[in-house]
């Protein structure tokens, strides 16, 4: 089953097994890490994914109380750094020289064909592979459940934060982020 993030909009996968018998469920997202309640109750019964709405307080149970008073703390928008431009650069592999600018503080990153902000013509790459996150001046890299993994410094990450120029490997290619400041 699938449910929308209700911060990011991102679709978060669960376990039918776990929701079973369950009208709401706690979720993590993985693309924002916020956590949300959401109504497993589908308005749309013909869809594949959940979309929620915020739970409002009087049908939130007592167990999020803790929940909503720490997630103040750890709130930090998506955004692009003012005066500096981000760039990705792909560095081997057979999509070499393909250079994209950021213009959006979430990017996804995946094959050819698969709907990702920015495709690579590379077979070991997944649809959806990896996404890079912009949340002040950091540089976040998410992978994306994909089959074949994103790697920094040759070890398998989930996530991971790049200290720009940073260099990662998704399939058969290597990929360099850069921050540099604009140009007056």
């Amino acid at each position: 089953m699938r449910v929308r993030c209700t911060h990011c909009n991102a679709q978060v996968e669960i376990d039918d097994a776990e929701t079973t018998g369950r009208r709401m469920y706690q979720i993590r997202c993985w693309m924002c890490a916020q956590s949300s309640i959401v109504d497993l109750v589908p308005r749309d019964t013909g869809s594949s994914t959940i979309i929620t709405d915020p739970v409002s307080d009087e049908d939130r149970p007592v167990a999020a109380t803790r929940l909503d008073e720490s997630s103040g703390n750890r709130k930090a928008a998506l955004d692009l750094p003012e005066g500096k431009s981000i760039t990705i650069l792909v560095t081997d592999g057979a999509s070499k020289g393909l250079e994209r600018n950021l213009t959006m503080p979430l990017a996804t990153i995946g094959r050819l064909g698969g709907g990702a902000d920015i495709e690579l013509d590379d077979r070991q790459v997944s649809r959806l592979h990896c996404a890079i996150e912009i949340k002040s001046d950091s540089v976040l890299l998410r992978d994306l459940r994909s089959t074949n993994g994103t790697y920094v410094s040759d070890q398998r990450i989930l996530s991971a934060k790049l200290e720009p120029p940073a260099e990662f490997r998704i399939g058969s290619s290597v990929l360099r982020v850069t921050v540099t400041p604009h140009d007056s």
